[in-house]
């Protein structure tokens, strides 16, 4: 296999995975904030690979501040300083700064929308800052990605940096299964209380099995692309058997809105394409990740919880051999049973959409703005009106949609719809000119039901990918209207 790896365009990731390790094994916070900064600089001069080590920084963020506090921001500044060179870069044309796509210019109207009615309900400054962060930093990146020059090169180089992270992912997941969460991970993870529904999943180095479902997700089906612009040897076997064990990892975070997200975005790639060839494919990788990965790792996980003492404490360990494992079979059935919707109804999804419908009858036109239902803001530092309304504690909504309603009123729902729906215009309008237009419009039908589900938007993990798939697919698309006038 001829990777075609140019180590000179890979420069600031090695280096930055250097510096991580220095980082992790001398956790000063003064090391911590030269390392930050160097890499900043080093975006600032070579964007494109600042990118680059954001695919390796996003995915471990949570590792990595779990061990070093101090390496939260490495992601944020390495995002505004590459922007900053994007703008630099066009002073001489400055009009292309402000050129925006119709989706673009309603998402940046909701996000001013949000912060209008947060100050109009007294909401903290730094809890809006908080939630401008968490919705814009990663949708910078669209506006980085989609100016920079593409080529087919940098499109490898984007792979191989994912390939590299899923295999850690993988192997750290694996190893996290089959020793009850007692190695490979921090010492405050294996000592985390799970509830006996969680116990069984696999929450990886970015400690949450749903986003490690849909980080995976997204890289299953770029490993593959890659497989199909590598010519053809005996290497694109080592990239099946990963596809294969990616499957029966995958499947092990028993992420059930990602599965049927999943399965949604097969039926619409189907629909448009005809590809059973693809569809064939992917239902024999999860059949086999699941015979020889599921299977047997669940089976090694649950030998260990019988016949040894590993993952034998009381944060983790199940009251009975193997009643962790239990609940593996049991929790796709649970989904629609009367107890799961009785506590969904009480305390659980339903219950925050009544409360979040209650809200938004007091507050229909603009909402009560960011920083007061549901979203990162509230979770870190309360709301105003959840006393008011009987609330007892931080809510993460997971559902994109109800904290929208509630925080944005009518017209929010409005800007936010034409940002999703211009999206999908624009893959539709895309379709001739890139094959990965209907890929991308696919996957976006999908994150249109996690937004029922998750926090979607404010994942920054998926939006890591999707806004730079966005941005690249606007940077080639744009290069090749351009050529035909």
């Amino acid at each position: 296999m001829n990777f075609n790896l140019r180590l000179k365009e890979m420069a600031v990731p090695l280096l930055g995975i250097l510096l991580l390790a220095v980082a992790l094994v001398i956790p000063n916070t003064l090391i911590a904030y030269a390392i930050t900064l160097l890499l900043a600089l080093a975006a600032l001069l070579k964007p494109k690979q600042g990118i680059l080590f954001l695919l390796i920084y996003f995915p471990l963020r949570s590792f990595l501040i779990e061990v070093n506090p101090a390496l939260k921001l490495i992601g944020d500044l390495i995002i505004v300083f590459a922007f900053l060179r994007v703008v630099w870069d066009a002073r001489k044309d400055w009009k292309s700064i402000f050129r925006f796509e119709v989706f673009e210019w309603a998402f940046i109207a909701f996000i001013l929308l949000g912060v209008i009615s947060a100050f109009l309900s007294d909401v903290m400054t730094t809890a809006i800052i908080f939630q401008i962060r968490a919705f814009v930093i990663m949708f910078l990146l669209l506006y980085i990605v989609k100016r920079l020059d593409i080529t087919k090169q940098d499109i490898l180089n984007f792979l191989y940096v994912t390939l590299f992270v899923t295999v850690v992912l993988i192997v750290q997941g694996l190893v996290e299964k089959m020793s009850l969460r007692t190695a490979l991970m921090p010492e405050s993870w294996v000592n985390r209380q799970l509830s006996a529904n969680n116990r069984s999943r696999i929450y990886g180095l970015v400690n949450n099995p749903n986003v490690l479902a849909v980080y995976f997700t997204f890289t299953g089906l770029l490993i593959y692309y890659l497989k199909t612009m590598l010519p053809k040897s005996k290497w694109q076997w080592v990239l099946n058997i990963i596809l294969v064990v990616l499957a029966g990892t995958w499947i092990l975070t028993y992420s059930r809105g990602t599965w049927i997200a999943f399965a949604i975005a097969l039926a619409i790639y189907f629909l448009f394409t005809r590809n059973w060839k693809f569809v064939l494919k992917t239902a024999v990788a999860l059949g086999l990740g699941f015979i020889l990965i599921t299977v047997p790792v669940t089976k090694t996980a649950h030998w260990v919880s019988s016949n040894t003492t590993v993952g034998d404490v009381e944060r983790t360990g199940p009251a009975e051999p193997g009643e962790s494992f239990a609940v593996e079979s049991t929790r796709i059935k649970e989904t629609f049973n009367t107890d799961t919707f009785e506590k969904s109804k009480t305390t659980g999804r339903l219950f925050i959409v009544y409360k979040g419908f209650e809200i938004f009858k007091d507050y229909p036109v603009i909402g009560t703005g960011f920083g007061t239902f549901g979203d990162s803001a509230s979770k870190v530092y309360s709301s105003p009106y959840y006393s008011h309304y009987d609330v007892q504690f931080n809510i993460y909504s997971d559902n994109q949609y109800i904290q929208v309603i509630t925080q944005t009123g009518v017209v929010g729902v409005i800007l936010f719809a034409v940002f999703l729906l211009g999206m999908l215009v624009l893959f539709w309008k895309g379709r001739k000119q890139s094959e990965k237009a209907i890929p991308l419009l696919a996957m976006l039908i999908a994150v249109y039901w996690c937004g029922f589900i998750y926090n979607i938007w404010e994942d920054k993990t998926f939006t890591l990918y999707f806004f730079i798939l966005t941005g690249a697919f606007l940077a080639v698309t744009s290069k090749k209207t351009a050529a035909v006038k």
